[in-house]
């Protein structure tokens, strides 16, 4: 499961451009009941940069969260890294989850990337939004074009890799690369936050198959990394 060692080639710079955050979180004392934060959730986004064999850059955007408006994400871009969206070449949404994948239609010029078996899953979830219109802000559409969506696997950028990491649900990836020395992985909700990190669990998932499985994913990244980027969290330097 770890794409470690396979991983040879160093990315020339990583930044985690938003650090999501939980509606809820029972490490808090909250529950789904009386949910203290904004609807929905918002995850954590990483930039990842590097070179194509021909020299050209690129500049992936690992899980484009949601925002109130496409202009609120572009700051968070542009704060971050003095990039405009228009400089964003590649996206990857990690599952179907809407706060992963809604924000790809902020990036119209870039490729859609995600792994294997979510294509379907997130057209599903698009149509859905498009039917419900849950998405809160000034009248970005809920809903994004999923055939555009790619699916990948193993090392599908340079030196950067699509990494299975099953539980939260059956078929999310994280995100593999080696930035200055550190194996790092963009892990997405299969490390919810650094609590859940610690105690090896998940969230929102009630299969004892797939929570056993997301456990032992979490044991995996304990072991083969350096940095784990969390869904909701900050990152967890090990």
């Amino acid at each position: 499961m770890s794409a470690f060692p396979d991983i040879k080639g160093k990315i020339t710079r990583w930044d985690v451009l938003v650090i999501g955050h939980l509606r809820w979180n029972r490490y808090f004392g909250e529950s789904a009941d009386s949910p203290p934060r904004g609807s929905p959730s918002t995850c954590s986004s990483t930039l990842v940069t590097g070179k194509m064999p021909d020299g050209s850059v690129y500049r992936l955007i690992v899980d484009p969260t949601i925002r109130r408006s496409d202009g609120e994400y572009y700051f968070d871009l542009n704060r971050r890294t003095g990039l405009a969206p228009e400089d964003i070449t590649h996206c990857f949404t990690t599952h179907h989850h809407f706060d992963h994948w809604n924000g790809l239609k902020y990036f119209p010029g870039a490729a859609w990337l995600t792994g294997e078996g979510n294509k379907a899953l997130i057209a599903q979830a698009s149509e859905q939004a498009a039917r419900e219109g849950t998405e809160p802000g000034d009248g970005l559409a809920p809903n994004i074009d999923a055939s555009r969506l790619q699916e990948v696997e193993g090392e599908f950028l340079p030196g950067v890799f699509a990494v299975p990491l099953p539980g939260h649900t059956p078929d999310i990836f994280g995100v593999a690369f080696r930035g200055a020395g550190k194996r790092v992985i963009h892990a997405s909700d299969s490390v919810m936050t650094a609590y859940h990190f610690e105690d090896g669990i998940t969230e929102f998932q009630t299969d004892p198959g797939l929570i056993a499985k997301a456990a032992a994913s979490i044991e995996m990244m304990k072991n083969c990394y350096d940095i784990v980027i969390p869904g909701h969290d900050s990152m967890i330097v090990l």
